[in-house]
């Protein structure tokens, strides 16, 4: 039996590198924080749960993903549950399942840490990612927020979308 041609591996620190180039070519607008990509490897004690794979296509590095958990915490801003923060994959090797195999492996981890919503901030001026995470089975989930999204060209609306995962 051959490999699949298309496989999800873990992110570590040697390869923390990869996932930033990946997410900032395909999303060059978007201003990360300076702490975004080394938050997954934390030189404190402090340490969120966080849930980061890397896409390969035919061993070609292609697509990132990071998400992170929220638990219910007394004061937190965020809904309890599981929300994805980039799922990213180039142009050229979009439409091969890869987004689709990013979302099997959140849900699964959302399963996991018994947790039974996966939430996402999608700009509301982006109408074939939204169309693309609702035919997914997302659904919006209350008013857009302004000014969501620091870009390059300033900043821009978003809408979140949720899924219930059983």
């Amino acid at each position: 039996m051959g490999r699949d041609l298309i496989n999800l591996d873990n992110v570590y620190a040697n390869n923390l590198g990869m996932l930033e180039k990946i997410c900032k070519t395909v999303n060059p607008s978007i201003e990360y924080p300076d702490n975004f990509f080394d938050e997954l490897f934390p030189k404190d004690t402090k340490k969120d749960t966080f849930f980061a794979q890397l896409a390969y296509y035919s061993e070609i590095p292609v697509g990132a993903c990071k998400a992170k958990l929220y638990p219910k915490k007394k004061g937190d801003a965020y809904p309890k549950g599981v929300h994805i923060e980039v799922l990213a994959v180039l142009d050229q090797y979009q439409n091969n399942q890869i987004e689709t195999k990013f979302l099997t492996y959140i849900f699964e981890e959302c399963k996991k840490h018994h947790q039974h919503n996966v939430y996402i901030h999608v700009p509301v001026n982006s109408n074939n990612i939204l169309d693309w995470y609702k035919d997914n089975g997302f659904e919006s989930e209350g008013e857009p927020l302004k000014e969501l999204f620091n870009t390059t060209e300033g900043s821009a609306d978003g809408i979140m979308l949720k899924k219930h995962v059983d």
